[in-house]
Protein backbone atom coordinates (compact mmCIF):
# COMPACT_ATOMS: atom_id res chain seq x y z
CA UNK A 1 0.00 0.00 0.00
CA UNK A 2 1.69 3.19 -1.21
CA UNK A 3 -0.64 5.91 0.05
CA UNK A 4 -3.60 5.69 2.41
CA UNK A 5 -6.47 8.18 2.52
CA UNK A 6 -8.86 8.54 5.46
CA UNK A 7 -12.16 10.14 4.49
CA UNK A 8 -13.30 12.41 7.31
CA UNK A 9 -17.01 12.07 8.03
CA UNK A 10 -19.14 15.23 7.72
CA UNK A 11 -20.56 14.24 11.11
CA UNK A 12 -17.19 15.16 12.63
CA UNK A 13 -18.08 18.79 11.93
CA UNK A 14 -21.23 18.50 14.03
CA UNK A 15 -19.24 16.84 16.81
CA UNK A 16 -16.16 19.08 16.89
CA UNK A 17 -17.32 22.15 14.94
CA UNK A 18 -14.65 24.39 13.36
CA UNK A 19 -11.84 22.52 15.10
CA UNK A 20 -12.76 19.15 13.60
CA UNK A 21 -9.47 18.77 11.69
CA UNK A 22 -7.34 19.59 14.75
CA UNK A 23 -9.40 17.32 17.01
CA UNK A 24 -9.26 14.46 14.51
CA UNK A 25 -5.47 14.79 14.29
CA UNK A 26 -5.21 14.57 18.08
CA UNK A 27 -7.30 11.39 18.14
CA UNK A 28 -5.28 9.86 15.30
CA UNK A 29 -2.03 10.62 17.10
CA UNK A 30 -3.22 9.31 20.48
CA UNK A 31 -4.73 6.07 19.19
CA UNK A 32 -2.21 5.04 16.50
CA UNK A 33 0.75 7.35 17.02
CA UNK A 34 0.36 8.82 13.53
CA UNK A 35 1.47 12.44 13.30
CA UNK A 36 2.87 12.73 9.77
CA UNK A 37 -0.28 13.36 7.74
CA UNK A 38 -1.45 15.70 5.01
CA UNK A 39 -4.92 17.25 5.11
CA UNK A 40 -6.34 17.38 1.61
CA UNK A 41 -9.69 18.93 0.66
CA UNK A 42 -11.25 17.60 -2.54
CA UNK A 43 -14.57 19.21 -3.52
CA UNK A 44 -16.66 19.03 -0.33
CA UNK A 45 -14.63 16.14 1.12
CA UNK A 46 -11.78 16.17 3.64
CA UNK A 47 -9.07 13.52 3.69
CA UNK A 48 -6.04 12.72 5.80
CA UNK A 49 -3.31 11.41 3.50
CA UNK A 50 -0.76 9.00 4.97
CA UNK A 51 2.22 8.31 2.73
CA UNK A 52 4.07 4.99 2.71
CA UNK A 53 2.00 3.16 5.38
CA UNK A 54 3.87 -0.06 4.59
CA UNK A 55 3.62 -1.53 8.09
CA UNK A 56 -0.16 -1.26 8.48
CA UNK A 57 -1.80 -4.51 9.51
CA UNK A 58 -5.47 -5.43 9.17
CA UNK A 59 -6.03 -4.79 12.89
CA UNK A 60 -4.64 -1.26 12.53
CA UNK A 61 -6.90 -0.60 9.54
CA UNK A 62 -9.78 -1.73 11.71
CA UNK A 63 -8.65 0.75 14.37
CA UNK A 64 -8.60 3.52 11.77
CA UNK A 65 -12.20 2.70 10.92
CA UNK A 66 -13.09 2.93 14.62
CA UNK A 67 -11.84 6.50 14.89
CA UNK A 68 -14.71 8.84 15.66
CA UNK A 69 -14.17 10.92 12.51
CA UNK A 70 -13.56 8.16 9.92
CA UNK A 71 -16.09 7.57 7.18
CA UNK A 72 -13.97 5.33 4.96
CA UNK A 73 -10.47 4.22 3.94
CA UNK A 74 -8.97 4.39 0.46
CA UNK A 75 -5.75 3.43 -1.25
CA UNK A 76 -4.54 6.10 -3.67
CA UNK A 77 -3.31 4.91 -7.06
CA UNK A 78 -2.46 7.92 -9.22
CA UNK A 79 -5.63 9.97 -9.34
CA UNK A 80 -7.83 7.07 -8.23
CA UNK A 81 -9.16 6.52 -4.71
CA UNK A 82 -9.80 2.79 -4.30
CA UNK A 83 -11.99 1.75 -1.31
CA UNK A 84 -10.28 -0.64 1.11
CA UNK A 85 -12.42 -3.65 1.98
CA UNK A 86 -11.96 -3.64 5.74
CA UNK A 87 -14.48 -3.62 8.60
CA UNK A 88 -14.41 -1.92 12.00
CA UNK A 89 -15.68 -5.17 13.58
CA UNK A 90 -18.24 -3.59 15.88
CA UNK A 91 -20.93 -5.62 17.60
CA UNK A 92 -24.60 -4.73 17.07
CA UNK A 93 -26.08 -2.40 14.47
CA UNK A 94 -24.75 1.17 14.34
CA UNK A 95 -28.10 2.69 15.32
CA UNK A 96 -27.75 0.90 18.66
CA UNK A 97 -25.90 4.10 19.57
CA UNK A 98 -26.91 6.52 16.84
CA UNK A 99 -30.62 5.69 16.78
CA UNK A 100 -31.77 7.15 20.11
CA UNK A 101 -32.38 10.91 20.31
CA UNK A 102 -33.19 13.06 23.30
CA UNK A 103 -32.49 16.54 24.62
CA UNK A 104 -29.08 16.90 26.22
CA UNK A 105 -27.63 13.71 24.73
CA UNK A 106 -23.86 13.55 24.53
CA UNK A 107 -22.68 13.61 20.93
CA UNK A 108 -22.10 9.99 19.91
CA UNK A 109 -18.87 10.75 18.06
CA UNK A 110 -17.41 12.56 21.05
CA UNK A 111 -18.25 9.58 23.24
CA UNK A 112 -16.60 7.27 20.74
CA UNK A 113 -13.44 9.36 20.79
CA UNK A 114 -13.37 9.29 24.61
CA UNK A 115 -13.43 5.49 24.49
CA UNK A 116 -10.80 5.37 21.72
CA UNK A 117 -8.26 7.56 23.50
CA UNK A 118 -9.03 5.76 26.76
CA UNK A 119 -8.38 2.32 25.29
CA UNK A 120 -5.09 3.62 23.90
CA UNK A 121 -4.09 4.80 27.38
CA UNK A 122 -4.68 1.70 29.49
CA UNK A 123 -2.15 -1.05 30.06
CA UNK A 124 -4.57 -3.88 29.17
CA UNK A 125 -5.15 -4.27 25.41
CA UNK A 126 -7.33 -7.41 25.34
CA UNK A 127 -10.72 -5.80 24.72
CA UNK A 128 -12.58 -9.03 25.51
CA UNK A 129 -11.73 -8.61 29.19
CA UNK A 130 -11.92 -4.83 29.51
CA UNK A 131 -14.56 -3.36 31.81
CA UNK A 132 -15.77 0.23 31.49
CA UNK A 133 -17.51 2.49 34.01
CA UNK A 134 -19.27 5.79 33.36
CA UNK A 135 -19.74 7.27 36.84
CA UNK A 136 -22.06 10.05 35.55
CA UNK A 137 -23.72 8.19 32.71
CA UNK A 138 -26.96 10.05 31.98
CA UNK A 139 -28.96 7.93 29.53
CA UNK A 140 -26.04 5.67 28.79
CA UNK A 141 -24.49 6.69 25.46
CA UNK A 142 -21.10 5.55 26.76
CA UNK A 143 -22.53 2.19 27.84
CA UNK A 144 -24.07 1.62 24.41
CA UNK A 145 -20.77 2.36 22.67
CA UNK A 146 -18.95 0.08 25.09
CA UNK A 147 -21.17 -2.84 24.10
CA UNK A 148 -20.49 -2.17 20.40
CA UNK A 149 -16.77 -2.30 21.21
CA UNK A 150 -17.27 -5.64 22.94
CA UNK A 151 -16.73 -4.25 26.43
CA UNK A 152 -18.80 -4.95 29.51
CA UNK A 153 -20.00 -1.67 30.98
CA UNK A 154 -21.69 -0.19 34.01
CA UNK A 155 -22.90 3.32 34.69
CA UNK A 156 -24.10 5.34 37.67
CA UNK A 157 -26.72 8.07 37.32
CA UNK A 158 -28.54 10.04 40.01
CA UNK A 159 -31.67 10.78 37.94
CA UNK A 160 -34.00 7.79 38.22
CA UNK A 161 -36.21 9.01 35.34
CA UNK A 162 -33.55 7.94 32.82
CA UNK A 163 -34.37 4.27 33.37
CA UNK A 164 -37.70 4.53 31.59
CA UNK A 165 -36.15 6.26 28.58
CA UNK A 166 -33.33 3.72 28.32
CA UNK A 167 -35.70 0.77 28.73
CA UNK A 168 -38.01 2.06 26.00
CA UNK A 169 -35.13 2.73 23.62
CA UNK A 170 -33.55 -0.72 24.13
CA UNK A 171 -36.84 -2.56 23.69
CA UNK A 172 -37.70 -0.61 20.56
CA UNK A 173 -34.26 -1.19 19.04
CA UNK A 174 -34.23 -4.91 19.88
CA UNK A 175 -37.66 -5.39 18.30
CA UNK A 176 -36.70 -3.44 15.17
CA UNK A 177 -33.56 -5.52 14.61
CA UNK A 178 -34.95 -8.79 15.99
CA UNK A 179 -32.02 -8.86 18.36
CA UNK A 180 -31.91 -11.63 20.94
CA UNK A 181 -31.47 -9.94 24.28
CA UNK A 182 -32.33 -9.98 27.95
CA UNK A 183 -33.39 -7.07 30.14
CA UNK A 184 -33.29 -7.38 33.92
CA UNK A 185 -34.42 -4.81 36.45
CA UNK A 186 -34.14 -4.75 40.20
CA UNK A 187 -32.35 -3.20 43.16
CA UNK A 188 -28.80 -3.40 44.41
CA UNK A 189 -29.23 -3.68 48.14
CA UNK A 190 -32.56 -2.94 49.79
CA UNK A 191 -35.50 -1.41 47.95
CA UNK A 192 -36.11 2.16 49.04
CA UNK A 193 -38.43 5.04 48.21
CA UNK A 194 -35.72 7.19 46.63
CA UNK A 195 -34.92 4.62 43.93
CA UNK A 196 -31.28 4.44 45.04
CA UNK A 197 -29.80 1.15 43.90
CA UNK A 198 -32.43 0.58 41.23
CA UNK A 199 -30.87 -0.82 38.05
CA UNK A 200 -31.54 -1.85 34.47
CA UNK A 201 -29.30 -4.46 32.85
CA UNK A 202 -29.21 -5.29 29.14
CA UNK A 203 -27.47 -8.33 27.62
CA UNK A 204 -26.89 -9.08 23.93
CA UNK A 205 -24.19 -10.85 21.91
CA UNK A 206 -22.60 -12.12 25.15
CA UNK A 207 -21.94 -8.55 26.33
CA UNK A 208 -23.77 -6.52 28.97
CA UNK A 209 -24.42 -3.06 30.30
CA UNK A 210 -25.96 -2.08 33.62
CA UNK A 211 -27.25 1.37 34.54
CA UNK A 212 -27.54 1.92 38.30
CA UNK A 213 -29.31 4.78 40.07
CA UNK A 214 -27.09 6.23 42.76
CA UNK A 215 -24.63 8.90 43.84
CA UNK A 216 -21.27 8.80 42.06
CA UNK A 217 -19.58 9.74 45.32
CA UNK A 218 -20.57 6.27 46.56
CA UNK A 219 -19.38 4.47 43.42
CA UNK A 220 -17.16 1.95 45.17
CA UNK A 221 -19.95 1.02 47.59
CA UNK A 222 -22.61 0.81 44.86
CA UNK A 223 -20.34 -1.40 42.77
CA UNK A 224 -19.42 -3.54 45.78
CA UNK A 225 -15.69 -3.14 45.25
CA UNK A 226 -15.69 -4.01 41.55
CA UNK A 227 -12.83 -2.38 39.64
CA UNK A 228 -12.63 -1.17 36.04
CA UNK A 229 -9.92 -0.74 33.41
CA UNK A 230 -11.48 2.38 31.95
CA UNK A 231 -13.69 5.18 33.29
CA UNK A 232 -15.27 7.54 30.77
CA UNK A 233 -17.66 10.43 31.34
CA UNK A 234 -18.91 13.66 29.79
CA UNK A 235 -19.19 16.09 32.71
CA UNK A 236 -22.08 18.59 33.02
CA UNK A 237 -21.06 21.78 31.24
CA UNK A 238 -22.26 24.19 33.94
CA UNK A 239 -24.81 25.85 31.66
CA UNK A 240 -28.10 24.03 32.18
CA UNK A 241 -27.21 22.04 35.29
CA UNK A 242 -26.38 22.85 38.88
CA UNK A 243 -24.34 20.61 41.13
CA UNK A 244 -25.54 19.35 44.49
CA UNK A 245 -23.92 22.41 46.09
CA UNK A 246 -26.13 24.67 43.97
CA UNK A 247 -23.20 25.91 41.91
CA UNK A 248 -22.41 25.49 38.23
CA UNK A 249 -18.80 24.52 38.95
CA UNK A 250 -18.50 20.71 39.32
CA UNK A 251 -15.09 20.76 41.05
CA UNK A 252 -16.46 20.38 44.59
CA UNK A 253 -18.54 17.37 43.59
CA UNK A 254 -15.65 15.83 41.61
CA UNK A 255 -13.33 16.14 44.56
CA UNK A 256 -15.88 14.30 46.70
CA UNK A 257 -16.16 11.61 44.00
CA UNK A 258 -12.44 11.04 43.53
CA UNK A 259 -11.82 8.68 46.48
CA UNK A 260 -14.56 6.33 45.24
CA UNK A 261 -13.43 6.64 41.60
CA UNK A 262 -9.87 5.87 42.61
CA UNK A 263 -11.01 2.73 44.43
CA UNK A 264 -12.99 1.64 41.36
CA UNK A 265 -10.04 1.94 38.95
CA UNK A 266 -7.78 -1.02 38.23
CA UNK A 267 -3.99 -0.55 38.27
CA UNK A 268 -2.92 0.62 34.81
CA UNK A 269 -6.40 1.95 34.11
CA UNK A 270 -7.38 5.42 32.93
CA UNK A 271 -10.07 8.04 33.44
CA UNK A 272 -11.17 10.08 30.41
CA UNK A 273 -13.33 13.16 30.92
CA UNK A 274 -14.91 15.69 28.58
CA UNK A 275 -15.60 19.05 30.22
CA UNK A 276 -16.34 22.72 29.58
CA UNK A 277 -12.94 24.38 29.94
CA UNK A 278 -14.62 27.56 31.21
CA UNK A 279 -16.09 25.69 34.22
CA UNK A 280 -13.81 24.20 35.45
CA UNK A 281 -10.54 25.49 34.05
CA UNK A 282 -8.29 22.71 32.80
CA UNK A 283 -5.53 23.56 35.29
CA UNK A 284 -8.02 23.52 38.17
CA UNK A 285 -9.41 20.15 37.12
CA UNK A 286 -5.92 18.67 36.79
CA UNK A 287 -4.88 20.07 40.18
CA UNK A 288 -7.83 18.35 41.88
CA UNK A 289 -6.96 14.99 40.34
CA UNK A 290 -3.25 15.37 41.08
CA UNK A 291 -4.08 16.04 44.73
CA UNK A 292 -5.91 12.70 44.72
CA UNK A 293 -2.92 10.82 43.30
CA UNK A 294 -3.52 10.99 39.54
CA UNK A 295 -1.37 12.35 36.71
CA UNK A 296 -2.75 14.04 33.60
CA UNK A 297 -1.63 12.76 30.20
CA UNK A 298 -0.59 15.14 27.42
CA UNK A 299 -3.73 14.64 25.34
CA UNK A 300 -5.98 17.67 24.77
CA UNK A 301 -8.61 18.40 22.11
CA UNK A 302 -10.30 21.77 22.77
CA UNK A 303 -13.12 22.84 20.47
CA UNK A 304 -15.69 25.60 20.79
CA UNK A 305 -19.31 24.45 20.98
CA UNK A 306 -20.90 27.82 21.70
CA UNK A 307 -20.12 31.21 23.20
CA UNK A 308 -20.26 29.71 26.69
CA UNK A 309 -18.75 26.25 26.04
CA UNK A 310 -15.27 25.30 24.89
CA UNK A 311 -15.20 21.56 25.36
CA UNK A 312 -11.91 19.80 26.10
CA UNK A 313 -10.79 16.30 27.01
CA UNK A 314 -8.35 15.15 29.66
CA UNK A 315 -6.94 11.70 30.44
CA UNK A 316 -5.83 10.71 33.93
CA UNK A 317 -3.84 7.75 35.19
CA UNK A 318 -2.81 6.88 38.72
CA UNK A 319 0.61 8.25 39.60
CA UNK A 320 3.38 5.66 39.85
Amino acid sequence: MKTLAILISPQAKSAYFKAYIEVALQELSQVLGITDTEHRAIAAMDFFIIHNPTDFQACELSQLLRLSFTQGLFEIDGDKFIPINQQANFLLHDDFVLGSKYRGKTNEHLTQMLINVGLASIDTKNEKNIKLLDPMCGRGTTLLWAMRYGLDAKGIEQDATVLGDVRQSLKKWSKLHRQKHKINEGFIGKNNKKDLGKFLAFNAEEKSMKLIIGDSRDADTILKGERFHLMVSDLPYGIQHFTTNNTRNPIAVLEECLPAWKNALKPGGAIVLAFNSYIPKRDTLIASFEAAGFTAQKFSAPHRMSESIVRDIVIFKLAD
